[in-house]
This record gives C-alpha cells, structure tokens and sequence, in this order.
C-alpha cells in the first residue's frame, strides 16, 4: 500500500530529477519530471514557482504564469515567488503589473536586492531614469556584494552624463566580479557632455590604455549584446579620426569572443555575377520605425527596382508606428528578429542574401555585433551612425561626392563608396504643413540637435555669435536625459558670456510643432564637428537657412552633402569666424536673408524625394555582385 510518505518521496525525486535536467540544459525533460512532480504534490508551492520558471525557460510563458500564479496563491507572502512572476510579466512586456509585483516582493522583503535590481532595469527601460538608479542604490544598500547592481548603477551613471561617478562604479563593480562584459564597458566610458577639450582627451587615452590592456588578458565572452551592451557611442562626437580605436575595439571583441566570426554557409559556395535570379538585398536596424533611420531608408526599401533586386527588411524594433508599417508594407520579406544574437543571424543567414546592409551601425548593440560576422556576401555600412565600423567583415562605406573630401578614404577601414548625388532619397517632411512665421520676439536662432553634438569647439562660436547680436536669442532643445540639460546649461553657463538669459533649452516637441519651431528661427545653428543630418534636411524643408561649418570627417559634412546637392553655398562658413560673421549677416541684412530663403525654396525639389540616389544604390549592389 502507498503511504503518503511514500508519494511525497516520489514527488521530491521527481523533482530533483527535474532541477538537475534544467541545470544541464535538458528544458523539455526538466519540464516534465517537474509536472509530474507537481501532479503528486499540488499543495507543494516550491513546486509549481520551479515548473513556472522552468517552463519560461523553455519559451511556454502561459503555462509559466499558470504556475507562478498557482505558486503566490498557495504562498502568498513568499518574496521570492512574487519576484519570479515579476520577472515574467517583465519579459512579457507587461511592465505595470509586473512593477507592482517587484515592489510587492520589496514589501515583503525589504533587503530583497535582485527585485530592487530588476525593478530599476524596468524603470530604466521605461526612461524613468532618476528612479532607476534609486533602485540600483536600493539594491546595493540591501547587499553591497550584489555585483549586478553595481553594474547597472554604474550604466545609469554613464547613460545620464555623470563620468566620474559612472567610472567610480565601475571600478567598484569590478571589484566585486570582474567580468569581461564590465570590464569592457568600463573601458569604453566615454562623457555625454564633455566638460572641456582636456576631458575629451583624457578619456580618449584612458580609453585606449584600457583596450591594450584588454587585448593582452585573457578575457571571454559568450554572448555580447547581453554582456556589454551598449557601444562606443559617444566616440564619434569629438570631431577626431577614430579608425585606430574602432579597429583596436573590434579586435578586443574578436579575441574575447570568436564565434563573432560567424560565417553563414552560403557566403561560401557564392559566385560573384553568376547567382541568377533578383539580388537579395537585406537591411537590418533596430530604428525602422518613426525615427531618422526610418525616414532615410524607407524610399530605399521602397523603390529599389523590382524585379532586379528582391528587398528583405530585418527590424529589431518593436515600435509600430505609420513609418514601421509602411517600410514592412514596402518589404519583399520582412523579417522581424528577436533581440538575441545567435537567433538573429541564423534567421540573416537562412535568408541567403547576396548584400546585407546596415544603415546605422554603431547606434545599439545587436546590430553592432551582428556586423562581426559574415551573413552575406558583400556587406556595407551606411551613415546612420557616420563613422567607420573598424570592423573586418564590412566591406564597404556608402557616401557621397557630394559629402566626402580629398583623402577621406583614409579614416575608413571600409572601401569607402562615394555616389555622385546625396546618398537618400527622403521626403519633404514639410508638404502640407501649414506654416506661418511669428516675426515677434527679436531675432531666434535655433540650434535642434541632440545636446551630445555640442562640441566644447562650439562654444566660443556661439559666443561671438550672441556678442555680436545683443538682441537674440539662441533655442536649443532640451535633452532625452534631464541632467544632459543641467550638463549642458552649466557648461555654457561659463564659456558662453551672457547665457543664462540668452539661452533657452526648450522642451521636446511633438514632430509637427518641432517644424513649425524650426520655421519660426532666423537661423538655423549647425554643430561642428558632427553635424545635422535629417535635422538639416528639415529645417531646409521649411525654408529656414542652416548655417554650417564642415570638419575633417563625414560627421561633420552632412550639411555641406545636402547644399552641393541643392546647388546653393552661400550659407557654408570657411572657419569659426566666418560661421559666426554669416550668422550676423542673416540676421542684419535682410536681402541676404531673403535670397537665402528663395534659394533653399528653389532647391528643395533637388534634395528631396531624390531617386537618383536609389539608381546609384542599384548601381552599386549590382557593381559589387560582380566584384565579388
């Protein structure tokens, strides 16, 4: 006769069974020892909180919250089942109510540090920022050896500007673990607003100190979007030549992890010219949605010719908007990848394209990564991000004539393309928009970019700027981080004579009202060093003059590419003196003013809506097809 006794024995067996296929890997066995665990022993609620866990593990996350669920009604005031229902509902993309879980579980256990840890992660994809790292601060008071915390405090602080106390997290998160994940991104820190020219340098060096020590250890990754996860971002705002770091970056990532090198079968048995059939084309980004990505690629997906070139679209994104639904619309095949790497280019590859292309590289992690490895043929990088990849399985850097000068070949590890005309072909984002200037207020000059584009460089610009026009006033938009704004406003606060009653950062604005803002400006300011790209395409949209002063590298020569397009110079300055003289020049005379409006109108229609850059990009992929 079965005793009682004897069915929980089995129970318990059954359940350790399970746990020891789980931590082999065996998720199908462990699933169902574990349920016929759990059918012994119901009232078990350890039981069915393993199954849940186990069972999203293996991607059955229904049955997962099923059991979860089973397990806090049999245990409600357990912290650690409340924790990993949470965990669930967060990937499920049920942010609220697992929110409410985490902080649930906190009541329950005050010094619980992974829920104060996973309920900062969640705010911070929220971009609830400050209380993201409350959390974080939270999770190491409960335990200061909880070393994830220590990390992501560490992220948070470098996300939101703060370099010294992101370094100093860093050095004590690795400290405690360290990783070669963490190590990589402490290496990697870069200031989001540069106090100074010397802090620009300073980091640069320590930057790349760090990475030869990395290159000498022994350091291992296995998965590196998750590990690291973030890029070298910042890198490519301080106006210098980057190919040595980005290719020593690049062999820091080879060497920790070689199945980056990944090469899909068919690149193999491809022969250049003699494939038949349309060229498969890939393009592949996280930002095709309503987003300037989005906006100077969808033209491209659109009307690259049919039936010559068979279009496949790979989005990262989760965002569905009117952007992402018409680039889907537009695709021969639309693919949409999941945030893992391994997946993401086993579904590239099965593709079997001819050319993958990667119109932002450098702009998030997986893409980054994904550019490692060898998933097609012939592989390009486009100027979404515009610099160099340093990357050894890129082959080429799409540009223009119109934007690169003499010698520029130089900074590219890429053979570096340069088309005759612009390389998008992008609309008006003005057509049909009613506009009306407010000619009230004194002269505005408006600078829209993003805060990290303002170079210390720029500072004694604006300076002359506002000295020599004591009646205006400068407008710059505030930043997606609140202390990127306080960084900013502080700095100029000292170098800029004047700014605290001149300078206004303004908040974010809805698309249609951020044109209308552009349009209302005498001036359009462009940063030097790296410079406007859509934000000129739409402040020239509006008909509002867009003074620029071209640098050295492609960053910094996007407005220079868009007026040799439109035919119309007279708004490019030749040093920071001319750029500050044409300012005053637009805002004192106003015939030159109003031929420089009359001139923009008249060229919008040669740089927008331009097809001529898709027949140079067909021009291209099918060059290079035969080139091999």
């Amino acid at each position: 006769m079965t005793t009682p006794e004897d069915i929980a024995g089995q129970a318990a067996e059954l359940h350790r069974d399970g746990i020891a296929h789980f931590h082999r890997g065996e998720l199908a066995r462990a699933v169902e020892k574990l349920e016929a665990a759990l059918a012994l022993a119901g009232t078990r609620a350890d039981f069915a909180a393993d199954l849940g866990v186990v069972q999203q593990a293996a991607g059955d996350l229904d049955a997962a919250e099923t059991n979860l669920r089973r397990a806090m009604e049999l245990a409600p005031g357990n912290a650690d089942f409340t924790y990993n229902l949470a965990n669930l509902l967060a990937d499920m993309d049920r942010s609220d109510a697992a929110e409410g879980l985490y902080r649930h579980a906190i009541t329950l256990d005050p010094e619980f540090a992974a829920a104060h840890n996973n309920l900062g992660n969640l705010l911070k994809d929220a971009r609830r920022y400050r209380e993201a790292g409350e959390c974080y601060r939270a999770a190491i008071a409960a335990d200061g050896e909880y070393a994830p915390a220590r990390r992501n405090l560490a992220d948070a602080l470098e996300a939101a500007g703060e370099t010294a106390e992101a370094e100093a997290a860093y050095g004590a998160a690795i400290h405690l673990r360290g990783d070669a994940g963490t190590r990589i991104r402490d290496a990697l820190l870069l200031p989001v607003i540069p106090s100074s020219l010397d802090q620009i340098e300073a980091f640069r060096e320590r930057m790349q100190s760090r990475l030869e020590n990395l290159l000498d250890d022994d350091l291992r990754l296995t998965d590196p979007p998750r590990e690291v996860g973030a890029t070298n971002f910042m890198l490519a705002y301080h106006g210098l030549d980057d190919r040595a770091i980005q290719e020593r970056i690049a062999q820091v990532y080879e060497k920790a992890c070689p199945d980056l090198l990944y090469r899909a079968r068919h690149c193999d048995q491809w022969l250049a010219g003699m494939e038949g059939g349309p060229m498969r084309i890939g393009l592949v980004s996280a930002f095709f949605h309503e987003h300037s990505i989005g906006r100077l690629n969808a033209g491209l997906i659109e009307m690259l010719p049919r039936p010559e070139f068979e279009v496949h679209v790979f989005s990262i994104s989760r965002a569905r908007d009117a952007m992402s639904a018409r680039i889907e619309a537009a695709a021969d095949r639309f693919h949409a990848l999941p945030p893992d790497l391994a997946t993401a280019r086993e579904i590239i590859a099965a593709a079997e394209l001819d050319c993958l292309h990667y119109p932002d590289i450098g702009m998030e992690p997986l893409t980054y990564f994904l550019a490692f490895s060898r998933l097609a043929p012939i592989q390009c990088a486009g100027w979404g991000h515009p610099v160099t990849t340093g990357i050894g399985n890129m082959d080429y850097f799409i540009s223009s004539r119109r934007v690169e000068g003499e010698g520029a070949e130089a900074a590219f590890s890429e053979k570096l393309v340069r088309f005759d005309d612009f390389t998008n072909c992008i609309d008006n984002p003005a057509q049909g928009l009613d506009l009306a200037r407010d000619q009230g207020g004194g002269p505005l000059l408006a600078c829209p970019q993003s805060l990290f584009k303002f170079h210390p460089d720029f500072d004694p610009i604006l300076s002359r700027i506002l000295g020599e026009n004591p009646s205006a006033r400068l407008e710059i938009i505030g930043g997606s981080r609140d202390n990127w704004t306080r960084l900013l406003r502080q700095r100029l606060a000292g170098t800029v004579a004047g700014a605290d009653d001149r300078i206004r950062f303004r908040e974010r604005m809805r698309r249609e009202d951020y044109l209308r803002f552009l349009h209302g400006a005498d001036v359009v300011l462009d940063t030097p060093h790296f410079c406007g790209g859509v934000t000129s395409f739409e402040a020239l949209a509006v008909g509002t003059p867009v003074v620029t002063l071209p640098s050295t590298h492609t960053r910094g020569r996007l407005s220079l590419g868009i007026y040799n397009q439109m035919g119309y110079r007279d708004c490019i300055a030749a040093d920071a003196g001319d750029y500050a003289g044409l300012v005053s020049k637009l805002l004192s005379n106003r015939d030159f003013a109003a031929a420089a409006r009359a001139e923009i109108a008249a060229g919008a229609a040669r740089i927008f809506d331009n097809e001529r850059a898709i027949a140079q990009h067909a021009d291209f992929f099918t060059r290079a097809s035969f080139e091999g």
